[in-house]
């Protein structure tokens, strides 16, 4: 079973489409939550992909500025997690927030 939507992605997509993006007046109730939620996973997996990628790098970059040695299993864990942070900021950023249109922008 694949793991969850990020209830933190689900409810800022959900923000971000009911307050800034909008929706379809003619849909239903139930075609906009399919769609949240829908769109929820698809940002969800880009994420956890790019915190994947990004977790990788920071422990080689990690273990080459202490001369080859690995980080032990704690430090890992908070790369891991500090990658984590910046892949959802980065993918919210390149996936939704850059959808908003900013009527101060021309």
């Amino acid at each position: 079973m694949p793991p969850p939507v990020d209830p933190a992605i689900h409810r800022t997509v959900q923000a971000v489409y009911t307050t800034n993006l909008g929706l379809p007046e003619d849909w239903t109730t139930d075609q906009r939550t399919e769609f949240i939620r829908d769109e929820a996973d698809r940002i969800t997996w880009i994420a956890r992909a790019h915190a994947a990628t990004l977790g990788d790098l920071s422990i080689r970059d990690w273990t080459c500025r202490h001369h080859g040695q690995v980080p032990d299993p704690l430090t890992q864990t908070a790369l891991r997690t500090e990658a984590r942070a910046q892949a959802v900021r980065q993918v919210l950023s390149t996936e939704l927030y850059e959808l908003i249109i900013d009527p101060d922008a021309n």
